[in-house]
């Protein structure tokens, strides 16, 4: 039985897709402990969502917006990466 405080990032999950070819650019880390992993996500959403209320409410949100997206492309590969251990 896999208990939360054995449950680490296993570094399996890309993100951050670039070029032509969209290559993967960055990779989560392995060995990041739940907790640590879950405390850094929510933290990067936390701003990811300032940002796009930032986005939608200012004339030129449009820089809010992307930052806001890169924020979420990362939380989205952290919690992707501890979920193929999890579940």
């Amino acid at each position: 039985m896999t208990t939360s405080s054995s449950i680490k990032t296993l570094g399996a999950v890309t993100f951050g897709p670039c070029g032509k070819d969209s290559h993967e650019l960055f990779r989560v880390n392995p060995d990041v402990p739940l907790r640590q992993a879950l405390e850094h996500v929510s933290a990067l959403l936390y701003c990811a969502k300032k940002l796009a209320l930032d986005a939608a409410l200012e004339k030129d949100g449009e820089r809010h917006a992307w930052a806001s997206h890169y924020l979420c492309d990362m939380s989205k590969a952290v919690i992707d990466d501890l979920c193929l251990q999890a579940f």
